[in-house]
């Protein structure tokens, strides 16, 4: 049984990748805590950016596809159409302050979830909402991290 092995562009990215999400991920681990009581410090995030980070960086080397096969495949994408993605998540970083997390973020995840080809509007809306929720609890009341929360503040304040 033979077994080809291709080292096409995709998986080149993928290995460049894991390189820079390795070297993020030693940067991360030098950081320490100033104070003793910080049950999660300075670098759990960085750790949890690098083991995520490692984890997609595999799969897209696992499945880097040959330019061949993408040749076959038809799927003929524009260089705009793959810069819709960056331009949603800088349009997301501009209004996150005016609008806060709570109206910023639902509205950003409804049109990434819809561009990127979710065939149900009640589950765009369900898993919107949701994610906000769960991100808006974790760092509201169990990280204490305070997030903008733009024209909804007036609601939040005790």
């Amino acid at each position: 049984m033979h077994i080809k092995f291709s080292l096409g562009g995709d998986r080149i990215a993928a290995l460049l990748f894991l390189g820079v999400v390795l070297v993020y991920g030693w940067g991360g681990s030098q950081l320490t805590a100033s104070l003793q009581g910080d049950l999660i410090g300075p670098a759990f995030f960085p750790r949890l950016l690098t083991v995520l980070g490692i984890l997609l960086g595999i799969l897209l080397f696992v499945q880097g596809a040959p330019a061949a096969k993408k040749e076959k495949s038809g799927d003929e994408g524009s260089d705009i159409t793959a810069l819709v993605p960056a331009a949603m998540l800088l349009a997301y970083a501009l209004v996150f302050e005016p609008l806060g997390f709570l109206l910023a973020t639902p509205l950003f995840l409804v049109i990434a979830f819809r561009y990127l080809g979710h065939p149900s509007w009640a589950g765009i809306f369900g898993y919107s909402a949701a994610v906000t929720a769960v991100v808006f609890l974790l760092f509201q009341y169990l990280l204490d991290i305070r997030l903008p929360l733009g024209p909804l503040a007036r609601f939040f304040q005790g």
